[in-house]
């Protein structure tokens, strides 16, 4: 039984020392942008409207001061299409450190389908804020 014991606590030490191989060295990174978050939300007043009819969308953010905004732009795209640009709104001009809220109209296409909406936030940092929101057209 001795014997066992040595013999099974060598074992478990081979396997220890075979399982702590130097990890091999990370590749360096370049930084490529930098970005600020925001608290935003958007939402819908109706997820699953019917064809041909009009809903709001509601964009809501914070205007940090530590970052001011520069625009909030609302995009659609039906089903698999590409990006349109429903709405742009200037937030140079909103209060520093304050909620706003927009609300757009948008009439639903004549197709059933998804319909995913965009808010993108540009401020003085090179890459925008996205938030997205998405109905489904009866």
């Amino acid at each position: 039984m001795k014997k066992f014991i040595i013999f099974l606590g060598l074992f478990f030490a081979a396997v220890v020392m075979t399982g702590c191989e130097e990890n091999e060295i990370m590749p360096g990174y370049q930084k490529k942008g930098t970005a600020t978050s925001t608290v935003a939300t958007i939402t819908s007043s109706n997820a699953k409207p019917p064809k041909s009819t009009n809903i709001t969308i509601t964009l809501t953010y914070v205007n940090p001061a530590a970052d001011l905004l520069k625009t909030v732009e609302l995009k659609a795209k039906v089903g698999s299409g590409t990006y349109v640009t429903v709405q742009t709104f200037d937030a140079a001009s909103d209060a520093p450190d304050s909620q706003v809220t927009r609300e757009v109209s948008y009439m639903t296409p004549n197709v059933a389908g998804a319909v995913t909406f965009d808010m993108v936030i540009t401020s003085q940092m090179p890459y925008p804020q996205v938030a997205r929101t998405a109905v489904t057209v009866q």
